[in-house]
Order: structure tokens, then C-alpha cells, then sequence
């Protein structure tokens, strides 16, 4: 019998977060912009979580572990370093 998929999993929730954290780490709206649109992504899919089916809870937001934060910071300085 096939399970209900988890939507902390599901691409759409993927994509608001990673909208979110990319907003969180960049310099202004201009970097936004553009590391977004490197990552085929739209702020769009940052502004409102999707939509709830079956009301279920939004998943619980996660920390990212200082590891995390360590290889984010390093991943987004070496884009911002690729573009200019």
C-alpha cells in the first residue's frame, strides 16, 4: 500500500526552502536575483509556503548544523566568485 508522500520531502517544499535560505545569505536584491536565476529558481516560490493538502502541518523548521552553515557560506561564496 503506497504512503501519503511526506511534504517536507516533496520538490515544491525543497524549492520554498532553498528560496529562503539563498535570501538569507545573499548581499542584496541583485545577488538574489541572480543566484536564484542560476538555480532555476523564482522568489515567487520563496514568498508563501505551498499550498496544505489535507491540512496537514507545515514541517517543522531544521537548523542547519554549523557543517551546514560551513559548506552553504562556501558554496555561495564560490558562486558569487563564478559571476563576477
Amino acid at each position: 500500500m503506497a504512503t501519503a508522500p511526506n511534504r517536507s520531502e516533496s520538490p515544491r517544499w525543497q524549492r520554498h526552502h532553498a528560496v529562503r535560505v539563498v535570501a538569507g545569505a545573499a548581499r542584496d536584491a541583485a545577488e538574489l536575483a541572480e543566484l536564484l536565476d542560476m538555480l532555476g529558481l523564482t522568489a515567487a516560490e520563496g514568498r508563501q509556503p505551498p499550498v496544505t493538502v489535507h491540512d496537514e502541518q507545515m514541517p517543522a523548521p531544521r537548523h542547519a548544523s554549523p557543517v551546514e552553515r560551513d559548506l552553504a557560506t562556501t558554496l555561495l561564496a564560490d558562486v558569487t566568485d563564478a559571476i563576477r
